[in-house]
């Protein structure tokens, strides 16, 4: 027999809405209207609840109208409900419109309104509407609970804006609420998300009753913040304080373990989610593949990746993305083909993967046919994924197709122009660079310290002096001249246009200075003949703590070889792979050459050469011809000549030089030979060309 009693019909509504029996509740009204009972205000808001769970929004909309046409629209409750109700169903709008329709509101009103924006993300409005609610009611503080604080909190995090956060938080303490759970693990989430550990860890340390989520909280703020050792000593203390890790917890632990020197940390972690039977959790079976992937261990990696149970697209984005790492191109695309096979589509994280192993590896054509794909899904006018395919093209020195890549995106950032610029400095169109950088100043209005570098670096490349000192105003007025990056490529700048003084004062000015503004400022000295100064420099780098690289012990020996001083050449060299375990680079192996070489230590210099890892390298046999002929040393010239005319045999300069030490021999038979293989082998020697920037033109 059918109930017909309104009372009873409610209470059946609301039981099947609160077990989550939500078709069985709607069932429940739809029958209670066929009976002809008129539902009530409690009635339509156990409705509202049900409808709320249900993955049917046109529901919401039908029983909209019926509360308006049956007048319930005006009870609070009822509102408060409809703006949960449209708020779960990702209709913020019309959750805000019936907000703003209220005549008067409630703290569920409220409530409901700052917690719809803050689950959609929309957290600028959430704090918003917060300061509103403050600032427009007299008695605010009768509306706000724990749920309100603890929901501005997370907008707060989500923001980055700790000023609100502390205001919220200080709030809290004094009325009592920052005891509460709830309150206190969103002002650790809040503090977190705002980098500030210390408040965090403070907060995190009053809570009297931890539970798990407090605790993974407290240790994703660690992971994420790079403070990866604390995030995993606080997983060692949960564990001594009797608490069992879930599956959130080893997704950041395994994160956090990445940044330790090897994978023994992460390995332990991988044993106890076995041990837990956590693996077959997806997420934590992608953090595996993940921390393995950065550690270039490709069998666990596809280990853990065949071991997963059920994979979705971050399972393959992370595989995809170990392999870009480790330049296995291949292996990426035939993922990309297995991800396809079993009926995903790709996002912008999987392009971005494809892009990077294919700009590893400077496979042209594969990644022109990522492109393709790219374009196929409509994802190449990402900014992230158009970034990818500007920055292969530009390794690959495709700079036209980078221009077209960059021409895509829709709104480029200032990372986009950063990139497209770089692009055109790389590859030696400076002209370029500098034509995007005017370009990219109409549409953004500061740019930042990326784009400035790269073209200030793109203008040093071809010693353009007015229009660098234009450039190093520009980030002046900005106030960029004094970060770590746009100062070292000043100081760059100026050193290759050959004003040593002018990059010493931008040096000497700098607040902070990392190893590429040392290496700056010594090759500076180096290449201007400030042999003695790039010394010295290099004495107060290492006495400040700073540990040199391979760049800096280019200009060193570069120095050295410059101002003759071969015996200190020689230490600084094996100082740097003995002292400081830097593999000598073909630029360290020339500027040994060129050092014996220019002090006459001829055969010390070839030996040296035949013993390194590049006596297969032209350039550095040429160096070594050049030496010979200043010298006139026809013996090991003609060795060095017969090296570089096997490895280059169509290069001029390699004849011209070997004809000019026989002719200061006067061994007049070999210069004939010489220029007689020249003809035969159809090698012309190259003209000279020079150039110089017109203030009224430009380079000419």
């Amino acid at each position: 027999m059918l109930e017909t009693n309104v009372v009873r019909w409610t209470s059946k509504i609301t039981d099947n809405a609160r077990r989550g029996l939500v078709d069985q509740a709607l069932s429940c009204f739809l029958q209670m209207l066929r009976a002809g009972i008129e539902p009530n205000a409690i009635t339509y808001s156990a409705t509202i609840s049900a409808c709320a769970q249900s993955t049917r929004p046109s529901l919401a909309t039908s029983l909209h109208c019926l509360i308006l046409k049956k007048g319930f629209s005006n009870q609070l409750f009822v509102s408060s409900g409809l703006i949960s109700m449209y708020s779960k169903h990702d209709r913020i709008k019309e959750a805000r419109f019936l907000f703003d329709d209220m005549p008067e509101r409630d703290d569920v009103s409220w409530n409901s309104m700052i917690a719809g924006y803050s689950q959609h993300g929309l957290n600028e409005e959430a704090c918003g509407l917060f300061c509103s609610m403050i600032n427009s009611c007299e008695n605010w503080k009768l509306l706000v609970s724990d749920f309100t604080l603890a929901t501005v909190l997370k907008a707060c995090g989500g923001l980055g804006c700790s000023r609100i956060g502390k205001c919220v938080h200080g709030y809290a303490v004094k009325i009592g609420f920052d005891s509460d759970l709830f309150v206190s693990g969103s002002t650790v989430y809040m503090y977190c998300k705002c980098g500030i550990l210390d408040m965090a860890g403070r907060a995190f340390d009053q809570i009297e009753n931890k539970d798990i989520v407090a605790w993974n909280t407290m240790i994703t703020g660690y992971a994420q913040n790079c403070y990866e050792e604390e995030a995993i000593e606080l997983f060692y203390q949960m564990e001594l304080e009797g608490f069992k890790p879930n599956d959130t917890t080893f997704c950041c632990v395994l994160k956090a373990s990445t940044a330790m020197s090897d994978s023994a940390v992460g390995r332990c972690f991988h044993a106890k989610v076995l041990k837990l039977g956590c693996s077959m959790d997806v997420f934590v079976a992608t953090a595996l593949v993940d921390m393995y992937s950065k550690f270039y261990d490709i069998e666990d990696v596809e280990r853990a990746f065949g071991e997963m149970s059920k994979r979705n697209l971050v399972s393959f984005n992370a595989l995809i993305t170990g392999y870009s790492l480790m330049g296995k191109y291949e292996e990426a695309l035939r993922v990309y083909s297995q991800l396809q096979s079993e009926g995903m589509g790709p996002d912008s994280f999987t392009f971005v993967g494809l892009f990077s192993s294919c700009s590893v590896s400077g496979t042209v054509a594969e990644g022109a046919q990522v492109h393709v794909h790219s374009v196929k899904f409509g994802l190449d006018s990402d900014v992230s994924v158009g970034n990818s395919i500007v920055n292969f093209y530009s390794k690959c020195g495709l700079t036209d197709s980078a221009l077209e890549a960059f021409e895509s995106i829709n709104r480029p950032n200032s990372v986009c122009w950063a990139g497209i610029i770089s692009c055109f400095a790389q590859n030696g169109e400076g002209e370029k660079a500098l034509m995007q950088f005017c370009k990219m100043r109409k549409f953004i209005d500061k740019t930042d310290e990326f784009s400035s570098s790269s073209v200030i670096k793109a203008v040093s490349s071809w010693a353009a002096v007015e229009q660098g000192r234009h450039l190093h105003a520009h980030v002046m007025k900005l106030g960029l001249d004094c970060t770590i990056y746009v100062g070292s490529a000043v100081i760059d700048m100026y050193s290759k246009c050959g004003m040593v003084k002018d990059a010493q004062k931008v040096f000497s000015v700098m607040p902070e200075k990392n190893v590429v503004s040392w290496n700056s400022m010594i090759t500076g000295y180096a290449q201007n003949g400030f042999c003695k100064e790039a010394l010295l420099l290099f004495q107060e780098m290492t006495s400040s703590g700073i540990l040199p690289t391979a760049v800096t012990f280019v200009g060193i020996l570069f120095a050295c070889s410059h101002a003759g001083l071969v015996e200190e050449g020689r230490n600084f060299y094996n100082l740097m792979v003995h002292n400081y375990g830097i593999p000598p680079s073909m630029e360290h192996c020339t500027c040994m050459v060129d050092l014996l070489g220019r002090a006459g230590y001829l055969e010390e210099a070839e030996a040296f050469l035949l013993s390194s890892s590049f006596s297969k390298e032209p350039g550095i046999w040429g160096s070594l011809l050049s030496a010979c002929g200043v010298h006139k040393n026809s013996d090991v010239g003609s060795r060095a000549a017969q090296h570089c005319l096997f490895l280059e045999p169509h290069y001029s300069s390699s004849y011209t030089a070997l004809s000019n030490i026989y002719a200061s021999k006067e061994l007049w038979s070999e210069v004939s030979r010489i220029r007689d293989l020249m003809k035969d082998m159809g090698v012309e020697k190259e003209p000279g060309c020079s150039w110089i920037e017109s203030l009224r033109f430009g380079v000419q």
